[in-house]
């Protein structure tokens, strides 16, 4: 190995990525191992070499330094004794700072304390030298001087100033307080008869001064209880006695106008100043004056007003009662008041609104029923009249209805309970129809099907009035629900919807009973047909050329009973005709094949019977019998010819399938 390569060799050990394999492959390429090991122990006597010899050049140095270290740890265990007698010293001077502070930040409160008590005693002393001046001005002969609005007004507005920064201070003491009250009395004593005398006068002026002066002093409770006790209530005193209540024809309204009078324009005064002064709103004499008057009157001087044992007059007094108190709400600036305040609710809770229902209620359903008793032993149909109905129980029914909505009887407050009753007349309207077809009152069919046509008539007609099929709000002013309250009004659409099915269920019922009536009167001749046969075999009677008189008989009630009632029900008459016609047909179509079914049998038969006796006797009798079965299945079809061509026009799509079919029947 070279010198450079020894070098590098040997430097290859310290670096970081020093890897012994690495060495071990590069050197082994060169030369052998037991080289490598001489080399690496030379190497190491080198290196143990150099480290002698620097140990030899440093031993002095870390001797010195090892003594120097020593004389410095040495003095500074000679300094530790003085720093601890400084600590001490300056933890005995904080301690003496701290105390100083303490002390003054004592003496600095106690003086703020004595300022402050010397000042509060200063404005107590001046509000009672202050209150006893203006006692003194009020007891001494110059009472007269406080005719000078102005000059009460200022004493008015110092003492409520020294007054509320007292109450903001609370520094007020039990006799300073006795004092101020006795003056505070005195002084809304005066403020008392200027209010009084200016508002007696209409001195708008005076008024708006005395409800400043209120104001300030925060006693507009007290303004509002003077004006109650002194202006409110001799004017209605008066207006709710009996003796006042006869005079007026027992006429609440009368007494409620001149209730409402009063406030429009005696209390108008006051509406008006509030208005112009939007900084005066904690006053509602609308509210705390009149209305509490108003209802301490109305209870003490007219107890019985809601007369409860008599419908009519309760019904009329409740909606007066309700208006004048919804006119009060709105001049005390809500309109809610009406169903929030609890005054306001008490009030109308004099009202026994479910006894007033109970009562309608009998007199309503009672009428009803008694007609519904009436109508089933009686003449049930009626005369001629406005509503195009014919029956009786009709015009009841609808008269019961109207009653129900009428602005005598409804109140907006028992709507939902009206909307019911009317919902259960209805039901019970229905039911009369079931229950006068179950009993089977009638002679005959012709009396039975006058009656199950003139009912349909009038459920049309009811379903017109009580049930279109709309969903436009505005649509119920023009029915008798027009007087619901807009609130309910979208729920009376659902009414009709209700109404709509009930009534429909009824009519289809009704329908259906009339098209069964239709059906056994035509079924009866169309049975005749079982009998063609019985007319063609063996009877050497020539091929038929018209249809069976049957026939004729069994169309004739669908074709006049189309005739008798096409103008009189025009729309729903072709819903029935075409039940009427599907179901005739359908019955018809079954009889028709049992007889073709009939007929194939015994022409099977014959066949039969040919091939066991071949004779020309026996042919000759086939063919007559083969004859015969032409002559009843052509008799067939002119009846079904017959059949479809007097009904097919008259009935709808499902009728005129069935009749389709039936002809393919016969066609085979």
């Amino acid at each position: 190995m070279d010198l450079q390569e020894d070098v590098m060799w040997k430097e290859s050990f310290f670096k970081d990525n020093f890897s012994v394999d690495n060495c071990l492959s590069q050197y082994t390429v060169k030369s052998d191992l037991e080289t490598l090991r001489r080399e690496l122990k030379c190497y190491g006597n080198h290196l143990q070499q150099q480290m002698s010899e620097i140990l030899k050049l440093e031993t002095e140095a870390i001797v010195n330094l090892a003594e120097y270290l020593t004389n410095l740890s040495s003095k500074i265990e000679d300094l530790s004794v003085p720093i601890h007698q400084l600590r001490e010293e300056i933890k005995n001077l904080y301690e003496l700072i701290k105390l100083a502070e303490d002390t003054y930040s004592n003496s600095l409160e106690c003086l703020k304390s004595n300022n402050t008590k010397q000042h509060n005693i200063s404005l107590i002393l001046g509000i009672i030298s202050s209150a006893f001046y203006i006692e003194n001005m009020i007891n001494s002969s110059q009472k007269e001087s406080f005719d000078d609005l102005t000059l009460l007004e200022r004493i008015v507005n110092k003492y409520s100033f020294q007054r509320n920064y007292l109450d903001e201070l609370e520094i007020i003491a039990p006799e300073t307080e006795n004092i101020l009250r006795r003056v505070e009395s005195q002084l809304l004593s005066m403020i008392n008869k200027k209010f009084l005398e200016s508002v007696k006068q209409n001195d708008v002026e005076t008024i708006t001064k005395c409800l400043r002066m209120f104001d300030n002093l925060g006693k507009q409770i007290e303004a509002q209880k003077t004006f109650q006790a002194n202006i409110v209530k001799p004017a209605l005193e008066p207006l709710f006695t009996e003796s006042h209540l006869v005079q007026c024809d027992h006429d609440i309204s009368k007494i409620y106008e001149e209730a409402l009078f009063f406030m429009d324009n005696t209390m108008g005064v006051i509406f008006d100043i509030l208005k112009r002064n939007p900084d005066m709103d904690s006053y509602n004499f609308a509210l705390n004056s009149f209305w509490t008057e108003f209802d301490k009157q109305s209870r003490e001087g007219l107890p019985y007003i809601t007369a409860p044992g008599n419908p009519e007059l309760f019904q009329k007094r409740f909606n007066l009662t309700w208006n004048l108190l919804a006119k009060i709400a709105a001049k005390c600036g809500d309109k809610s008041l009406i169903k929030q305040n609890e005054s306001f609710q008490e009030h109308i809770k004099r009202f026994n609104l479910p006894v007033y229902f109970e009562i309608r209620f009998q007199q309503i359903a009672g009428k009803f029923e008694t007609d519904l008793l009436n109508n089933l032993n009686e003449d049930i149909y009626a005369p001629k009249n406005d509503l195009n109905v014919t029956l009786k129980l009709t015009q009841c029914f609808m008269a019961v209805l109207t009653k129900c909505f009428q602005p005598d009887v409804f109140i907006e407050h028992l709507a939902d309970q009206f909307l019911k009753l009317s919902m259960l007349l209805l039901t019970r309207y229905l039911l009369w129809f079931k229950t006068r077809l179950k009993d089977k009152l009638f002679e005959n069919k012709a009396k039975l099907e006058d009656f199950v046509l003139k009912s349909l008539i009038d459920l049309s007609v009811i379903k017109n009035v009580i049930a279109p099929n709309t969903e436009d709000i505005n649509t119920i002013n023009h029915t008798v629900y027009s007087i619901m309250p807009n609130e309910i009004k979208p729920v009376i659409l659902k009414v009709f919807k209700s109404n709509r099915k009930h009534i429909g269920n009824n009519f289809n019922d009704l329908a259906s009973y009339l098209v069964k009536l239709k059906l056994d009167e035509s079924l009866v001749q169309l049975h005749h047909v079982g009998a063609i046969p019985r007319l063609y075999r063996r009877t050497n009677r020539s091929a038929p050329k018209e249809a069976s008189s049957y026939m004729l008989q069994a169309v004739t009630p669908i074709v006049s009973f189309k005739g008798k009632f096409e103008k009189i029900i025009e729309h729903e008459l072709g819903e029935i005709m075409d039940n009427i016609i599907y179901e005739v047909t359908n019955q018809y179509l079954i009889l028709v094949q049992e007889v073709l079914m009939s007929v194939c049998k015994t022409e099977e038969s014959l066949r039969r019977l040919k091939s066991r006796n071949i004779n020309a006797s026996d042919d000759s009798g086939s063919t007559d019998s083969t004859s015969d079965e032409m002559k009843i299945r052509q008799q067939i079809r002119l009846d079904v010819g017959y059949f479809i061509d007097k009904l097919y026009t008259l009935g709808g799509e499902r009728a005129k399938a069935s009749m389709e079919k039936l002809r393919q029947e016969t066609n085979k």
